[in-house]
């Protein structure tokens, strides 16, 4: 799927489908790197997780922006759709990323 076909998603849609292909491939980075835009602003630095345990420590930071936020991104929300349609156009395996 291209960027404008993605586009059509609303955002928890987008959502469930980029956290279900990050988690699938442990992409830690990916989680990093949104939440930190996020108003609950978590540290990387304070999250290194061991590899082994990559897919328990994903679980745990959902978790805790779900709880810091109630699932509502805000402000953030243009950036995380952004971030989205960006990281299922190029990770995701055709139409079907996520599902």
């Amino acid at each position: 799927m291209n960027a404008t076909e993605l586009d059509q998603y609303d955002t928890p849609d987008l959502q469930r489908r980029a956290f279900a292909l990050a988690r699938d491939r442990h992409d830690w980075r990916f989680f990093i790197d949104l939440f930190r835009h996020t108003p609950t602003a978590l540290e990387s630095e304070d999250l290194d997780p061991d590899v082994a345990e990559i897919g328990v420590a994903i679980d745990d930071l959902v978790g805790i922006w779900r709880e810091a936020t109630k699932g509502d991104w805000g402000g953030a929300e243009p950036l995380a759709r952004a971030a989205f349609i960006d990281y299922i156009a190029k990770h995701g395996n055709g139409d079907d990323a996520g599902n």
